[in-house]
């Protein structure tokens, strides 16, 4: 077989796998429960969410769709943590409804399968149609219409018989016994995290997304700040100043920050579970009160272990992949052009290199003793996009590149090759070319033009305290 080939099945196994597990779990807790009825709009809604995901295919291609999906994803996980949170509350005695008129419509059976038909829709629909999309883009790059879906079905239908296999044999249904509401929102959303993605083998969890979104956030934030305060290009911030903002900017503290806010609802698990005081008995003897507050903490701990086991989950998952995504981190040696009559001209292809390979390149030129960098990538569409190695909002550092995105090396904000051309923010300054399929040419004055507008009136190092 061929390696894509494989690569549809991982994604077909994987999905499989993610849907084994998640009926394993809310089907055990149903059975703990004595509620094994309400299993039948979980499968309505996992059904529906094939039939709706098969449209994708009728979807255009483009970074804008991958873009809408993966931000449908991460809203779907964050609604299913943030729920796990306001149930947590209620259990705990925080009565988030002021009433008892909306719980007790909530206990109502048909209100109950609405609220799963919705939750499993929620859950599936947004990942089922991003592998969907890309194994149909895997399909078009590999030039087999359909192979790669068939592939991944196969591996769809190994998951089945692993996870029926093991049910049939161990039946672990006593694992519902650790699950409330609660709980089971939130391992709703753990799965969400560390099994979601739609780069198929390439991204098979919302982690690195997440860490991007959160830096590129963190960045604008403070952008806008400057912005606010009207020192946008930062011609007063010195040497220090910088150090003490690029702290901010560093993937380190973004991650801790991330990492915090992902585990405060499970922290508050924790300490519901074993630091809150336990609840008053409604019996005068005292015997009987012990017994029924060591059965209360021992449920408390119980249901406890799964949110414990979440947390490890997410921090090792976390921090294995913050360090994978530093290695990752292609930044180029600047090639030498010159200026012949008042235009830089760059080959598209030649022996030593080839501008569409998907690669970045840089370029540097020397004007006036100083050096000129220049940044030249392919997009998706195959055409090619020509900025300055620099933004207008931070020091001269320059870009790398992890996968599709460059990345600013001086804060670490990912910006996707598609949006290269695109001026403002941390996006490299774009420039005017004249592009054929031989060559790229670029007039110095052009050149001089933007990289002027960096300066203001002032010099290169000048401005930014160097």
């Amino acid at each position: 077989m061929m390696p894509f080939i494989y690569e549809a099945q991982l994604i077909g196994f994987k999905e499989g796998i993610k849907i084994g597990i998640l009926w394993l779990v809310f089907y055990s807790f149903l059975h703990v429960h004595d509620r094994k009825p309400l299993i039948k709009p979980f499968y309505i809604g996992l059904t529906f969410s094939f039939m709706i995901s098969a449209l994708s295919f009728a979807l255009p291609q483009g970074f804008l769709i991958r873009s809408s999906l993966s931000n449908i994803i991460s809203m779907s996980f964050a609604i299913f943590l943030i729920s796990s949170g306001a149930a947590l509350l209620h259990v705990s005695g925080t009565n988030l409804f002021g009433s008892r008129i909306i719980p007790g419509i909530v206990q109502m059976p048909s209100v109950l399968s609405a609220l799963i038909f919705l939750a499993a829709v929620l859950f599936f629909l947004p990942d089922i149609t991003g592998s969907m999309f890309f194994l149909r883009e895997l399909s078009f790059m590999r030039e087999a219409p359909f192979m790669s879906v068939l592939s991944s079905v196969m591996g769809l239908i190994i998951a089945g018989v692993l996870v029926f296999a093991v049910v049939r044999l161990y039946k672990p249904y006593w694992i519902g016994s650790f699950f409330a509401v609660p709980q089971l929102l939130l391992f709703l959303a753990v799965v969400k995290l560390l099994g979601s993605g739609i780069k198929g083998i390439a991204e098979l969890s919302l982690i690195p997304s997440v860490q991007r979104g959160i830096m590129k956030f963190t960045h604008d934030f403070i952008h806008q700040v400057f912005v606010y305060l009207m020192v946008p290009d930062h011609p007063l911030l010195k040497t220090t100043v910088w150090d003490f903002i690029a702290f901010f900017f560093g993937p380190n503290f973004a991650s801790v920050v991330s990492l915090f806010i992902l585990l405060v609802f499970p922290l508050m698990f924790m300490y519901h579970s074993l630091v809150s005081p336990l609840p008053e008995p409604d019996t005068d003897r005292t015997a009987e009160k012990r017994k029924i507050k060591a059965l209360l903490l021992s449920d408390r701990r119980k249901k406890a272990l799964p949110v414990l086991f979440f947390i490890m989950c997410i921090v090792f998952a976390w921090f294995f992949k913050s360090a994978e995504s530093v290695t990752q981190l292609y930044v180029p040696k600047p090639k030498p052009v010159v200026v012949d009559r008042g235009m830089v001209v760059i080959p598209v292809k030649d022996p030593t290199m080839d501008l569409k390979d998907g690669r970045l390149h840089t370029f540097s030129l020397i004007h006036e003793g100083e050096e000129i960098r220049l940044l030249i990538m392919k997009k998706t569409d195959n055409s090619l996009a020509v900025c300055l190695d620099a933004c207008e909002i931070c020091p001269p550092e320059g870009y790398g590149q992890r996968e599709d995105q460059v990345v600013c090396i001086y804060c670490e904000t990912p910006i996707h090759v598609d949006t290269l051309g695109v001026p403002g923010g941390c996006n490299p300054i774009p420039l005017t070319a004249s592009i054929d399929s031989a060559f790229i040419r670029i007039t110095l004055e052009e050149i001089l033009e933007k990289w002027g507008f960096l300066q203001v009136g002032n010099t290169r190092e000048e401005l930014h305290g160097k």
